[in-house]
């Protein structure tokens, strides 16, 4: 399990007369979520609302996934993430048919943006423009994707095109509630102790940079970090609602009512007296890329456990992540194809690749 410590705020603003956002708090769960609403008569506020709640119950009841809302999405994740997933297609549709069917609701929507821990991964899934920064080492990187026509058009631009007016920064591409079914991005990756996780309504993004966001969380606690960031953006105008939510990973718990997990990097071993540990592995192709984890490896190749399409003798390049500085790759072919995943074979190796596979070897043995 992870121990996070955490804080949120939401902050009415200097110019708006209600609050349209919704957070959502809870480290039990491991889930933290953030919505920002639209729409008038307050129709922003119930939107916002119903998605943070419908979410909330949804993980917190465990339903059961509705297979249809998930075939797009990458079967590799986890049962975690997939379900997390799911959360979001419900919360659409209670949004999208509150709003079909109540005049005073009609058109209303939401961004969503949420973050849920597993045992060593954190997951983050984002529809809209409500972003969220993962903080490692001293960098910042944005995990959400931006759903808006400016950031699209401009990820589509040629080098010296020119860029759009302002007018389009907020011009939402996706929203929760508008349509009946919904595309959120998501990803999921390991997670380390004092890594730092900001997620924030736009009301904060727009007023305060990365780089500034990344100065605060350094210096001072998820509380007063909040408070600083929320009066930060009230002091360049404040013209929309605040929230932002603050995670530090204070560590990864060992509970001896759970298996222990070793703390040993991107694989965050996870034993027990059945279990090998796993160890992630991305892999390659001119297809695109993926991430499994694996459990068994042997001198000449390796089975990856994916769903993904793939045919025999298909080159792939394999990275195996052994802690957050070590990596080494190596080239390899599938060798042959089962419903539950590949087998891959390596090609060529060298002897400090033949040494790393005897390392990785060893760290996976049971203890």
């Amino acid at each position: 399990m992870v121990a996070v410590e955490s804080s949120g705020i939401t902050d009415v603003g200097r110019r708006r007369k209600g609050n349209e956002d919704s957070l959502f708090i809870n480290d039990d769960m491991g889930l933290y979520v953030v919505a920002d609403g639209m729409g008038g008569h307050q129709a922003g506020e119930v939107a916002s609302r119903i998605v943070v709640e419908s979410i909330r119950d949804y993980m917190k009841f465990k339903e059961e996934i509705n297979n249809e809302e998930i075939t797009d999405i990458d079967k590799t994740l986890s049962e975690e993430a997939k379900h997390l997933y799911s959360a979001i297609h419900q919360a659409n549709r209670k949004v999208y048919r509150l709003s079909e069917s109540n005049e005073s609701y009609k058109g209303m929507g939401s961004t969503v943006s949420a973050v849920y821990f597993t045992d060593s991964t954190l997951i983050a899934i984002n529809v809209g423009d409500s972003p969220i920064y993962l903080i490692r080492k001293g960098d910042i990187k944005t995990l959400s994707v931006l759903h808006t026509m400016m950031a699209e058009l401009a990820a589509m631009a040629p080098k010296k095109a020119e860029p759009l007016g302002m007018q389009y920064r907020h011009m939402l591409t996706r929203a929760m509630g508008v349509n009946e079914t919904v595309k959120p991005d998501i990803c999921e990756l390991q997670v380390f102790k004092d890594d730092t996780l900001v997620i924030s309504s736009d009301g904060l993004s727009d007023k305060v940079s990365p780089e500034e966001i990344l100065e605060v969380v350094n210096k001072e606690k998820p509380d007063k970090a909040c408070r600083h960031l929320v009066d930060l953006a009230n002091k360049r105008g404040g013209e929309d609602n605040i929230t932002v939510i603050v995670l530090n990973i204070k560590n990864l718990i060992d509970d001896s009512s759970q298996p222990a997990i070793e703390k040993k990097g991107v694989e965050a071993v996870t034993k027990t007296s059945r279990e090998k540990p796993q160890i992630a592995v991305e892999y390659d192709t001119e297809d695109g890329s993926n991430r499994s984890f694996i459990q068994d490896i042997n001198d000449d190749g390796v089975f990856i456990k994916t769903r993904e399409s793939f045919y025999v003798g298909q080159e792939i390049s394999l990275t195996f992540l052994i802690d957050y500085e070590s990596s080494f790759m190596i080239a390899g072919k599938v060798a042959s194809r089962i419903p539950e995943g590949i087998d891959v074979k390596f090609e060529k190796l060298s002897q400090q690749e033949q040494d790393m596979i005897k390392t990785l070897k060893e760290k996976m043995k049971p203890g």
